[in-house]
């Protein structure tokens, strides 16, 4: 699922490439705007795609295995159940569920574009938002319960481990829905909240706002501190195993931000921009098991950046790379990219 778990912490068990080595690029029917994900025992990949596709990929190889239409965009994720089955939402409309061997299981009908990421709830139903509601559909596609926010809700869920749903905003809320789908708390942050939040190990949470900055809000809502990273962050954040909290930023200097647990910022790796607002850093980074980090940007290229905080390798697709890198278990890094193509660099 996004970010590899529900709490979003955005952690790999592997060793990423110390060098940018392409095994393989495969071209699908449109841009890839999110972050790729894999069968239970590795041998496909999953690419949901703008062209209204989702598409299984050979992970030996990039060939394609099997392609299933979903009627318009998709910007989300796709989640994977350890049967195999694959969730997806679509703009239009709908969340689709597909088998292993590419059949449609079903088609939920939603009240507006299912255009954020999923992930499993505690009881196993899949959470996800779809215009200003977050659903939750058991495995045979009723539904389960529904929440209405005031707003669009751009955010894929996040889930503690006591089971509550966070989602952000664009009403500037921050939302905790407790396992049946009712209000548990709720905050105002006086700006939009887009991107996942990311959950630390001690149940903290963090959000990033349109007013530039990362918040910090304890498990009853309560905000703790707040950082200003100079920029839009509208992207899910990634915690690092020490606890530090990532975050991408948008422009007029877009970079990664590591801020620490207690508010401070450690330190900032920044690329070139272009002076715009609009342009930068979807996203917080994915750590692997050295705190490497990896991430790509909308200047279509992807970055690995040591624990030194120095340029490892930079890497040149044909399009933003606005969607979360993925590392399998050998190490490999796929990268999805708004030029219709999705590359595996060797470890």
């Amino acid at each position: 699922m996004l970010h590899g778990g529900p709490r979003r912490a955005h952690r790999a068990e592997a060793r990423g490439p110390r060098a940018a080595k392409v095994g393989w690029r495969a071209r699908v029917d449109g841009p890839v705007a999110a972050q790729v994900t894999s069968s239970p025992d590795g041998a496909a990949l999953y690419a949901a795609t703008l062209g209204g596709s989702i598409v299984a990929l050979a992970r030996a190889d990039g060939s394609t295995l099997w392609s299933v239409e979903l009627g318009d965009r998709a910007y989300t994720t796709p989640l994977v159940r350890e049967d195999g089955t694959i969730y997806v939402g679509t703009d239009a409309k709908k969340l689709v569920a597909i088998s292993p061997t590419g059949k449609v299981v079903f088609r939920l009908e939603t009240d507006g574009e299912a255009d954020t990421s999923p992930v499993f709830g505690k009881d196993g139903t899949v959470v996800f938002a779809a215009g200003k509601q977050v659903y939750a559909a058991r495995r045979g596609g009723d539904l389960a319960w529904r929440f209405a926010a005031k707003g669009k809700v751009f955010t894929a869920p996040a889930v503690t481990d006591d089971g509550l749903v966070i989602v952000g905003s664009q009403d500037d809320h921050v939302y905790a829905i407790a396992p049946g789908g009712g209000l548990s708390w709720t905050v105002d942050l006086g700006a939009d909240v887009d991107g996942a939040a990311a959950i630390a190990d001690d149940g903290s949470i963090y959000v990033g706002t349109d007013a530039g900055d990362v918040v910090k809000l304890d498990a009853k809502g309560h905000v703790v501190w707040r950082t200003p990273v100079g920029g839009f962050v509208r992207g899910a954040l990634a915690i690092a195993r020490n606890g530090d909290v990532l975050a991408g930023t948008y422009g007029p200097a877009p970079r990664v931000v590591r801020v620490s647990s207690e508010g401070p910022i450690l330190g900032a790796f920044a690329i070139r921009g272009t002076g715009a607002r609009e342009f930068g850093i979807h996203g917080g980074p994915l750590e692997d098991a050295d705190g490497a980090l990896y991430f790509g940007a909308q200047d279509d290229a992807v970055y690995a950046v040591a624990p030194d905080g120095t340029l490892r390798w930079r890497f040149e697709t044909g399009g933003d790379v606005d969607g979360a890198l993925s590392m399998l278990s050998d190490g490999s890094l796929v990268v999805p990219s708004e030029d219709g193509t999705v590359t595996l660099l060797l470890p």
